[in-house]
């Protein structure tokens, strides 16, 4: 299973939330029961999810080697340089993914980030929708297989989370679907 002490200090980073190959790689070895325990963090609003190759590792290392390179790595430096800024900075990695970098209320790992909303890496969705989709893959929905209106609303009952009327190929939960799930569609 992937293992969130990938990611070196000082970054704040929450694959589950942000890592497409993190969330498949967990979503292929968990059942639907430990799923619903992992979903409390993924809240209701839009996410953005890197869709690259880079591991959770090699974002955090570059993240850092950027900083340095840059000379704001250490605390003060890294504070001023967002300060100087709204408290954000957006940021490009070698594989050309866009990252959002801000000050993490955590000390020791001070650096936050996750995906840019318009990064040529990053799908967003609703969380409620990644929560429907996830626990669609980890218990009903085999690959490649449209789910039924019974057991999309089935799941969305066991979260909390009201039914849904109907399924639209192209939005909503069928759009999340083939979007993270089917690499061809990625590559658009």
């Amino acid at each position: 299973m992937a293992d969130e002490s990938d990611i070196p200090f000082p970054v704040r980073f929450n694959p589950f939330k942000h890592h497409r190959n993190f969330i498949l790689s967990i979503l292929e070895e968990v059942t639907p029961e430990m799923l619903t325990g992992l979903l409390d963090p993924v809240c209701n609003n839009y996410i953005d999810i890197y869709t690259g190759e880079m591991t959770t590792e090699a974002i955090g290392n570059s993240v850092i080697a950027f900083l340095k390179s840059n000379q704001v790595y250490q605390v003060d430096a890294f504070t001023r340089w967002l300060g100087s800024s709204t408290g954000y900075r957006q940021i490009k990695l070698e594989d050309h993914s866009e990252w959002i970098v801000r000050k993490s209320n955590e000390s020791e790992r001070y650096i936050h980030l996750h995906p840019a909303r318009s990064g040529p890496l990053t799908i967003r969705f609703k969380g409620s929708t990644l929560k429907t989709v996830y626990l669609l893959r980890a218990g009903v929905a085999k690959h490649g297989e449209i789910p039924s209106l019974e057991n999309v609303n089935l799941v969305r009952n066991q979260i909390g989370l009201s039914p849904v009327k109907k399924l639209e190929r192209n939005k909503g939960i069928l759009k999340c679907l083939n979007a993270f799930f089917s690499s061809d569609s990625l590559k658009d």
